[in-house]
């Protein structure tokens, strides 16, 4: 049998995994608010405001939190079952990705939200799932 190496480590304890998803997701919800300042300081026209925005504050840094909580879940379970688990875990958030963009291309347009606001919100997507990737695998963070 031929050994298998990664350059990422694969978390083997549950408390490694959880440092590496909380830092995930400190790091992307910085990068997540950021991104919605820079829309909000630019004053670009998003189409919908509010507390319940998906641009605010509070929505942003929960669904943050709840895709971390997914991750490392998610991670733990290839870890468990699989023998690449980074590799799995990436393909498998690519493919989570690509999903989360559906509601914002079909739904978010229906709710107020403008094709600016669109942009903005897969530029949101993006500001979250790259770090939670990278710190979750073992690529940063190390």
């Amino acid at each position: 049998m031929a050994a298998i190496t990664s350059l990422s480590p694969i978390a083997t304890t549950g408390g490694e995994l959880a440092r590496r998803t909380a830092l995930g997701v400190l790091v992307a919800a910085v990068a997540a608010l950021l991104v919605a300042g820079i829309a909000g300081a630019l004053a670009l026209p998003l189409g919908v405001t509010g507390a319940t925005s998906p641009f605010a504050a509070v929505p942003i840094v929960a669904s943050t939190v709840v895709a971390g909580t997914g991750a490392a879940v998610a991670y733990a379970a290839l870890v468990r079952f699989t023998d690449r688990p980074v590799r799995n875990f990436t393909v498998l958030a690519g493919v989570v990705f690509v999903g989360m963009l559906v509601p914002v291309v079909a739904v978010a347009p229906t709710l107020g939200v403008t094709a600016t606001g669109q942009a903005v919100l897969v530029a949101l997507h993006v500001a979250v799932a790259v770090p939670l990737v990278a710190f979750v695998v073992g690529a940063v963070g190390r």
